[in-house]
């Protein structure tokens, strides 16, 4: 009589990886939507270098600092991860489990930026 349980049998090595889609024109497009109503002047691009690396990339006017962070969307295995990059410094917001998610985040925290204003650069240079 066998002794072995089924979970035995099962081996790490032979776990399939499923790679998660990489971010499309639709993603682009409903972030697009989502931001417009709330900052109208901020863009939201696109950028990698192929499909795999993606990443949507959401600028204040002209990249300005002094109006507010930008923010970094990228895919990963177990959803959507958000960067905020201000002053040259970058802090990791979350990783969000759907592009919905993501956006009531990403609204909230510009709708904060927008109406209290951001503080200069404390960098010395």
């Amino acid at each position: 009589m066998s002794t072995r349980r089924p979970g035995d049998l099962i081996k790490l090595n032979s776990a399939i990886a499923v790679r998660p889609q990489p971010l499309c024109e639709s993603d682009l497009a409903t972030v697009r939507h989502a931001i417009a109503s709330i900052a109208p002047d901020w863009s939201v691009e696109l950028e990698g270098a192929c499909a795999d690396e993606a990443t949507l990339v959401l600028l204040p006017a002209d990249g300005d600092d002094a109006i507010g962070p930008s923010f970094i969307i990228s895919r990963e295995a177990d959803g959507f991860r958000v960067d905020q990059i201000h002053w040259d410094s970058l802090t990791e917001i979350g990783v969000f489990s759907s592009l919905s998610d993501v956006v009531a985040t990403l609204r909230l925290r510009l709708a904060f930026c927008l109406s209290s204003g951001l503080p200069t650069s404390v960098t010395l240079h």
